[in-house]
């Protein structure tokens, strides 16, 4: 590739057509890195957990559509118990019932909710307008862990113990169908968000308030580390439409 004499050293011929064909493809490579990264900028992947994203996920994608109508948000629905796909960055942005240091993510809490009792219709309490902790005290609850070896979640036995209760698990769900399944076949009962009971109506079970049980949060989710434009911009958005819905 290389010709040299005593004073000089020059490519050939077939050195300079490599040159030339080498940086051809350095340029061609220089151009995909951009236009992967333009692409990756121009989507989104936002998950949602069960009801955590019923009130809130329609109005944030209308409201960033309107302000980023260029970037393709993609959305899936989450398993409970399971984080992987944001801590893998395949979900950027999770709206989800967790607490800041419930896990190794990054969480910011959007909004609150009452929580009420999933009970089976014909469940001796089925009648009263309205429960305690202390009309619990007999019961078995599904349960539904943050993540998979958090089994009973931590923040449930903890809310179990101070209310007095012995905290027995029946059964665990990784979805509200399934935790409602189980409430109507009777194999325990289920403390779950009033969006969840408005979304979920059925003839075999009933909801009724808990007027001690602490509030369901809604909350965004992500993994640690730099935020790409469109996730910053998609979190910025959720903020303000829950800011302007309290």
């Amino acid at each position: 590739m290389l010709e040299r004499d005593s004073r000089n050293v020059q490519l050939t011929a077939a050195g300079e057509v490599l040159l030339r064909e080498g940086k051809k493809s350095l340029a061609q490579a220089r151009r995909a890195v951009q236009a992967t990264r333009a692409a990756a900028a121009r989507r989104l992947s936002v998950g949602f957990y069960g009801s955590a994203a019923t009130a809130l996920l329609p109005e944030v994608l209308r409201a960033f559509e309107q302000r980023l109508a260029s970037v393709d948000v993609a959305v899936r629905e989450l398993r409970f118990g399971s984080i992987e796909e944001i801590l893998d960055g395949s979900v950027e942005v999770a709206f989800t019932r967790l607490l800041p240091g419930q896990t190794e993510l990054e969480v910011e809490i959007l909004d609150e909710e009452p929580r009420v009792a999933a009970l089976p219709a014909d469940h001796r309490l089925a009648n009263r307008e309205e429960l305690t902790f202390a009309d619990l005290c007999r019961e078995s609850f599904i349960i539904n862990p943050a993540v998979g070896d958090d089994d009973p979640p931590t923040r449930w036995l903890s809310e179990q113990r101070r209310r007095g209760l012995r905290g027995r698990v029946a059964a665990a769900a990784t979805s509200v169908p399934e935790i409602l399944a189980l409430v109507a076949a009777g194999r325990g009962i289920c403390l779950v968000p009033t969006t969840a009971a408005r979304d979920h109506p059925r003839a075999d079970i009933v909801y009724r308030p808990v007027t001690d049980a602490e509030p369901a949060v809604t909350s965004l989710a992500r993994r640690r580390g730099q935020l790409t434009p469109a996730a910053d911009a998609f979190m910025a958005t959720a903020r303000a439409v829950a800011s302007a819905r309290r």
